[in-house]
């Protein structure tokens, strides 16, 4: 996978009924402890997410999908360049699926 194009940075957001996208690139960077109303869904395109979910850092690759439910405190570190693409899905018009593909770790497989 490779990097997010410009043209698609340049969007930042897009806004929708039941939960909005966002697209970023980050680099040397990390965000505190917070939460969201939201349950969002992350993949990574390039470079590597650092998350911290249930007080455990974990690696997220290019590739691979995390999840970070609604309510659940979580922090991100970037180091390297690292694309993002993240679907915020709002918690009223979400109907939480048992999946086996979504581990306690928060990565789908």
């Amino acid at each position: 996978m490779t990097h997010i194009p410009d043209v698609l940075l340049s969007l930042c957001k897009i806004i929708g009924e039941n939960g909005d996208v966002t697209f970023a690139t980050r680099e040397n960077t990390s965000t505190p402890p917070h939460t969201h109303a939201t349950t969002n869904y992350v993949i990574v395109s390039e470079g590597t997410l650092f998350l911290t979910l249930d007080n455990v850092e974990r690696p997220v690759l290019p590739g691979q999908w995390c999840v970070i439910p609604a309510g659940s405190e979580h922090a991100e570190r970037f180091s390297d360049k690292t694309s993002v693409v993240i679907f915020w899905v709002n918690s009223s018009h979400f109907r939480e699926r048992k999946s086996k593909s979504i581990s306690r770790s928060g990565l789908m497989t």
